[in-house]
């Protein structure tokens, strides 16, 4: 376009109307590269990788992708990253469920990108690269990954954007801004990563071009930076009991049947035997115990329902002078069961039972059982339907007559919902404690991926979380993310730990969902204000140099 056009087009212009934001679009070759090149970046941003510095790279090879000229390009280009990123990261369902529901559901998951895709180009292609359409197409990011782990059933978080900063600085805003405000920091870092890049590889037209763009970079670089001398907020212990001492048994155990999943027999006598060893242990240590904590399904039977496990859990709460929380399976009725952690003291009673609240579909129940039992034979490994409970799990040591403290009581992917976090600290846990069974998935990454969960709710909570599982990997954090002790994959042992307790409220916990709604908000109305836009962002094909 000569100079005098361009003067022409400028005059024709309405008074006080920002001139259009052009940027070249994405060939569709380099586009598909961003896609699947980002969903790896994503991934690896993962345990056990733990690059979580490329979680941002891949969120902003997505945005980069979707500068095309074609929705349609756009959605496929998000669902190829998608599917390199829920593929691989859920790998460990294909352990139980095969290798069909596994492809099934990283594609399903991947849908969800897809839906953040095109959202996020209309805001991209109607409003331009600014400060406001970044802070929309974030708001976006958090909204739909606040979906994804909402609907259907309940939500998957696997794969959510602060499970992957557990070792990173960010974690540190956990407790102030919560997991949608942690995918809103990353989101936006991705943001100001693409702003960087378009701008050096001269795809942009106005604002931030050639070397200016070493200052989106500059500020995300001194953004993550800023978060390493971020505060935890006030939280106090209680008063004279600063701290527990637990005993978290994994008493490991040989491998689940492949073909049955039933639990294998040696289960009670490992962990029966290694709390053994621990607690002869404190004995001689002159340590007092307050607690003993076994895995989910650790009992292989209900406890309350077989005189010999009872008796044989009752000897070993004597001998801690302290109660044992095991994990077992109720069956209901004929079809149904609940899972529970229950409470067995030295005298022999049970008067504490939490009932897990959260069952994960299609691992624990088949929704929709008569549709998907025509679609694959395996929803008949789940012979019975796990059904949810209704109460939330607050132990009260004290009120049930056996020490002092309040344990929020977990299980297994229970962790990773913040939601359910928050219930149990909203009701009096001064500690969060995680019965888990990995045995299902084998030597996959879940284990160490659900560590990071833990360890990332611990600092979002402001509570010390005792993550113990039968086979591993177990750990306990404190309020602060400190790894207080840790029994590998496929080890027995047992972490002693003096456990800070409790009893502040973090804003986090304080604020419960309205962040993620809030956020959420903002992205939807951000989405329908570009939508009702008739301007284009894109450079006309007759513009490119």
């Amino acid at each position: 376009m000569s100079t005098a056009a361009r003067t022409a087009a400028s005059r024709a212009r309405p008074q006080g109307r920002r001139p259009r934001e052009e940027y070249e679009a994405t060939p569709w070759a380099v586009a598909i590269g961003c896609g699947i090149l980002g969903g790896i970046c994503a991934l690896l941003a993962f345990p056990p990788y733990d690059l979580w510095m490329l979680l941002p790279v891949g969120i902003a090879l997505l945005c980069g992708g979707l500068l095309v000229r074609s929705a349609w390009l756009a959605g496929l280009v998000s669902l190829l990253w998608g599917l390199a990123f829920f593929i691989p990261l859920t790998e460990w369902a294909s352990t139980y469920a095969g290798s069909a529901p596994w492809l099934a559901l990283g594609a399903f998951e991947a849908l969800y990108i897809v839906l953040f895709g095109l959202a996020a180009r209309a805001v991209m292609v109607r409003r331009g690269l600014c400060v406001s359409s970044a802070l929309v197409v974030s708001a976006l990011w958090v909204g739909v990954e606040t979906l994804r782990g909402s609907a259907p059933w309940g939500g998957l978080t696997w794969g959510a954007s602060g499970f992957a900063l557990s070792d990173s600085p960010l974690v540190h805003l956990a407790p102030w801004i919560g997991m949608a405000g942690l995918a809103l920091v990353a989101a936006l870092l991705a943001q100001l990563l693409l702003l960087g890049a378009l701008a050096l590889l001269g795809r942009r037209h106005r604002g931030l071009t050639g070397f200016s763009g070493v200052w989106p970079f500059a500020i995300a670089v001194a953004a993550v930076l800023a978060t390493v001398v971020v505060p935890h907020p006030l939280n106090r212990a209680p008063a004279d009991r600063p701290s527990m001492t637990v005993a978290a048994v994994q008493g490991s155990m040989g491998e689940i049947d492949p073909v049955s999943y039933t639990m294998p027999d040696d289960v009670f006598d490992n962990h029966l035997t290694a709390s053994r060893t621990a607690v002869d242990q404190a004995t001689a240590d002159g340590t007092d115990l307050d607690l003993v904590v076994w895995p989910e399904d650790s009992t292989g039977y209900d406890p309350r329902q077989d005189p010999y496990l009872s008796s044989l859990l009752t000897s070993l709460a004597r001998d801690a002078d302290a109660p044992v929380l095991v994990g077992t399976q109720v069956p209901v009725g004929e079809s149904e069961r609940l899972n529970q952690s229950v409470l067995i003291t030295p005298e022999g009673e049970t008067p504490y039972a939490y009932s897990k609240r959260h069952p994960v579909p299609f691992g624990e129940y088949i929704p929709m059982r008569d549709v998907f039992s025509r679609l694959s034979d395996k929803v008949d490994l789940v012979s019975r339907d796990m059904i949810a409970g209704e109460e939330i799990g607050t132990m009260d040591l004290a009120e049930l007559g056996q020490g002092e403290g309040t344990a929020g009581l977990l299980i297994c992917f229970e962790i990773a919902y913040e939601g359910l976090v928050q219930d149990v600290v909203d009701d009096g846990a001064e500690v969060i404690v995680v019965q888990s069974n990995n045995a299902l998935f084998g030597d996959s990454d879940e284990a160490i991926q659900q560590l990071a969960q833990a360890r990332v709710m611990a600092v979002l909570s402001g509570r010390s979380v005792v993550h113990v599982s039968t086979v591993g990997h177990s750990a306990i954090y404190s309020p602060e993310g400190r790894q207080i002790d840790f029994v590998d994959h496929w080890e027995q042992g047992t972490m002693v730990a003096d456990v800070p307790l409790r009893t502040g409220t973090t804003p986090a916990v304080a604020a419960g969902p309205w962040i993620a709604i809030g956020i959420s908000a903002l992205g939807v109305a951000g989405l329908l204000g570009a939508l009702t836009s008739g301007r284009r962002a894109l450079a006309r094909p007759a513009a490119r140099r």
